[in-house]
């Protein structure tokens, strides 16, 4: 059984879609028996994140908000792990699997943390795209033009928590990815041509660092 924390920030309609569509996340780490700790809404703050990081070193962190080349942020966007010289706390992620689902922090943020020695990184180097609708932001885990990117992206901490490797986990992403795109293509020709460049987009700005045949264990 190992530790896995995630952080679920919700202050904004975008982190609350993100922290909704964990659910299934959250689900699988149960299933699998893992020590859970989660940093919902204001606490997803900097100091409860380093605390967590510090006293239960969690083997595999996943890390919901909006994000920048050098920080993720938490609750009302306070960076929580970055490589900024106001913060620079990439050290947390030593030996550990760290997936941010966020803007930019593929970039410089995810080569600091494997310069940390994180033992494998996933994120995205530019702007993770989401479509949704307008009317059910009350309602996220409804919302039909938000599900293929969040079914889609929930695959990888899905397959890390089952124990794959974070290879194997993206190779489970991309093949969700084709067939949303070929659900989309047969029921959906309007929703298909909105989003499934996006989807792609998300494919090509999607990193993988460090040690690709890590496992959580």
């Amino acid at each position: 059984m190992a530790v896995f924390l995630i952080t679920l920030p919700n202050h904004d309609d975008l982190t609350d879609y993100c922290s909704k569509w964990s659910t299934e996340i959250l689900k699988t780490a149960q299933e699998s028996l893992h020590q859970t700790k989660k940093l919902e809404g204001s606490e997803a703050n900097r100091k409860n994140f380093e605390s967590k990081m510090t006293n239960f070193n969690p083997s595999f962190v996943v890390l919901n908000g909006h994000g920048n080349s050098k920080s993720v942020t938490g609750h009302a966007n306070e960076a929580i792990l970055s490589c900024d010289e106001s913060v620079k706390n990439e050290r947390l992620s030593k030996d550990k699997i760290t997936y941010i689902r966020a803007c930019g922090c593929g970039s410089e943020l995810g080569n600091a943390c494997i310069t940390a020695n994180c033992k494998s990184f996933i994120g995205y180097k530019e702007k993770f795209a989401l479509i949704k609708s307008k009317n059910m932001v009350s309602r996220p885990l409804d919302d039909e033009r938000a599900k293929p990117f969040f079914e889609v992206s929930n695959q990888i901490p899905i397959a890390i928590l089952k124990g794959n490797t974070v290879e194997e986990a993206v190779e489970k992403a991309d093949i969700k990815l084709e067939k949303e795109i070929q659900r989309l293509m047969t029921n959906d020709s309007f929703l298909a041509s909105h989003i499934i460049p996006w989807l792609l987009w998300n494919k090509t700005i999607r990193v993988v660092l460090g040690n690709k045949k890590a496992t959580i264990g």
